[in-house]
């Protein structure tokens, strides 16, 4: 064999496999990436029961205080909120409740998560909580806070009267 040829056929292979070869490549890790985000935004939504149920303790409260900080990595901001409870429906957590959520500012740089609940001082709230965790945190993340208005409870797209809610939690808590 003459060295000339040898590696001309190879080369033209890999020539005209290469623009296919990059497509595929490109739609694997495309689909690769969908299925990765889709898994990670899905969350199974959870009834009023099934929180009562993992919640330490629920509270009714207004939000009066939140503090921004960075974790000791400097690689994530949190957010302490202040809450003022008004009325425990279940549970022994005190007058005054502080809690974590991910995300918030700080000097101008901010971070935020789809999943985890956010509060605005001054919001009518119920929450429920895990009080082992220190500081407590938010069971089922966004859909273990709910916001309350003239006496209507919302979360999403749901709504109840504050009476029959707290009527649900206190038939499903244990």
């Amino acid at each position: 064999m003459s060295p000339a040829r040898e590696g001309v056929g190879l080369r033209h292979v890999y020539a005209w496999h290469a623009p296919y070869r990059k497509a595929l490549i490109a739609w694997c890790n495309l689909g690769l990436v969908l299925w990765v985000c889709v898994g990670h935004a899905a969350m199974r939504n959870l009834s009023i029961e099934e929180l009562a149920r993992k919640a330490d303790a629920i509270v009714l409260g207004t939000v009066t205080q939140q503090a921004s900080a960075w974790d000791d990595q400097h690689t994530a901001i949190h957010t302490d909120v202040t809450v003022e409870v008004e009325q425990v429906l279940t549970g022994l957590p005190g007058e005054v409740v502080t809690l974590r959520v991910l995300g918030g500012v700080v000097g101008g740089v901010g971070m935020g998560t789809s999943n985890d609940a956010t509060f605005l001082v001054g919001e009518r709230v119920i929450v429920c909580l895990d009080t082992n965790a220190v500081p407590s945190t938010v069971v089922g993340m966004q859909q273990g806070k709910f916001t309350v208005e003239d006496n209507t409870v919302i979360r999403a797209d749901e709504t109840w009267s504050l009476n029959e809610f707290i009527a649900a939690v206190h038939t499903a808590a244990p």
